[in-house]
């Protein structure tokens, strides 16, 4: 039986995530697909910024959106918040992770253009200017028009694998089966106000129930990965995760 192209895919980048071997790092990566004529991408210029770009300002020909999100561990998740400074043990998900999706984006776009479609891929982090802080792609964004999660007060995407992990994303002109079904939040604040803890997590209160202070927050990962130019170079480690990993949806299963 012919796999569709879709789950041909989701294969290649569940297959490339597995080969990573590090179960102790990562879970079975979620995939999931927007239309890149979403309304919503167009409405995140009001929501994010003017600046923020839409697909088809990335790519012309583009019909697609692939959102894919590799979930940490349960220890990974739950490491952050068990540590008075910085997890070595987070950053060092957070930088294989990271290293290794510019290998599963080739992998996927050299499948897509080799049956005649265009793909674009885009870095999966450090996408801002550092000195204004404006992205011009949010991976979050796109997988939560992909149907893959919702925001929780913390600015995090929940996902049903829960919050901790990443995403990438990758443009295609392949015309993919969008998700069209909606993911109900499971952020406890937004449903009932009974939460809250990732505010109070935040060891330099840069995290509000209105907005986020990215300047100051942006300090802090800079001095947490300092603390760990031991172990790697300190561009491909600021990291925190103690607003998500406090988090009662920080990990599912």
């Amino acid at each position: 039986m012919t796999m569709s192209l879709e789950n041909e895919i989701g294969h290649i980048i569940t297959r490339e995530v597995e080969s990573l071997n590090r179960p102790d790092l990562y879970r079975k990566p979620i995939i999931s697909y927007s239309s890149a004529d979403d309304d919503r991408y167009s409405e995140l210029k009001q929501i994010i910024g003017s600046w923020h770009m839409t697909p088809v300002e990335l790519l012309r020909d583009v019909q697609s959106v692939i959102s894919y999100f590799v979930p940490f561990s349960c220890a990974v998740t739950l490491d952050p918040g068990s540590k008075k400074e910085v997890s070595p043990l987070w950053a060092e998900a957070y930088m294989v992770i990271n290293e290794y999706f510019n290998h599963i984006n080739e992998v996927v776009s050299a499948f897509l253009i080799d049956r005649g479609f265009s793909a674009k891929t885009i870095q999966a982090t450090h996408t801002y200017d550092p000195k204004d802080m404006k992205s011009a792609w949010s991976h979050r964004s796109a997988a939560a028009i992909a149907g893959m999660g919702a925001f929780g007060i913390n600015r995090l995407l929940i996902t049903a694998k829960g919050s901790g992990g990443r995403f990438c994303s990758i443009l295609t002109s392949a015309p993919l089966i969008a998700n069209s079904i909606p993911f109900h939040n499971d952020c406890l604040y937004y449903k009932n106000s009974t939460c809250g803890i990732c505010i109070k997590a935040c060891p330099v209160n840069a995290l509000s129930v209105d907005e986020i202070d990215r300047f100051t927050c942006q300090a802090e990962l800079v001095k947490n990965s300092k603390l760990l130019e031991h172990i790697a170079d300190p561009s491909k480690v600021d990291v925190c995760g103690k607003c998500l990993s406090i988090c009662p949806k920080a990990y599912i299963e």
